[in-house]
């Protein structure tokens, strides 16, 4: 069901036109309204979409364009995944982020399938990929940008992937002190982003 849509950053109708519409999906209320309030400080983002339902989410992300779509791992009728699998085949142009407080089910789920996944725990490297994707989206680029621009890096005992300015000193899969190596970012045609 989709619970209606907000302008962020001054919403004025030309901001509509060239930012990013990001969708978030989450049956839990008061988790999707923390991702719309940190959300609506993200640069290039326009406006959001609230939906909570998964079987919805793919429906609406398609029907009124998003851009990006944050999805829930447990929703009902559809998962994040499966919601996440939908949009890639209904809704290619859409850049999906699935994220559980569940990580190690999510990445469970999510192998094999070249999805972003996060740790909901985590919110910080959520929110510096959409603001990437975000800036991808709007053409956004500079030097500047570039050199302030989240890394992706990766805990190579743990595989696991950092979406983030500086990575942490110690690595939240492994609990290991880490050397992060720099990971391979792909954008397949699909329209996915997958990280480590």
């Amino acid at each position: 069901m989709c619970l209606g849509e907000r302008p962020v950053g001054g919403g004025s109708r030309q901001e509509a036109v060239t930012g990013a519409r990001v969708l978030v999906a989450d049956d839990d209320e008061a988790v999707r309204g923390l991702y719309v309030s940190l959300l609506g400080e993200v640069a290039g983002i326009s406006s959001l979409v609230e939906a909570s339902d998964g079987h919805e989410t793919a429906f609406i992300a398609c029907g009124r364009h998003c851009q990006i779509a944050i999805l829930d791992f447990n929703m009902p009728r559809l998962d994040g995944v499966e919601t996440a699998l939908l949009l890639r085949r209904d809704c290619r142009s859409t850049r999906v982020a699935v994220h559980s407080s569940d990580h190690d089910g999510l990445k469970e789920r999510a192998v094999g399938h070249e999805l972003a996944v996060f740790d909901k725990l985590f919110f910080e490297s959520l929110l510096a990929c959409v603001e990437r994707e975000a800036g991808a989206w709007n053409g956004i680029g500079s030097t500047a940008a570039a050199a302030l621009a989240p890394r992706v890096t990766s805990c190579a005992p743990g595989g696991y992937g950092v979406v983030s300015r500086e990575p942490p000193e110690r690595c939240p899969m492994c609990d290991r002190d880490t050397a992060w190596e720099a990971a391979v970012s792909k954008a397949p045609e699909n329209g996915f982003c997958s990280f480590g």
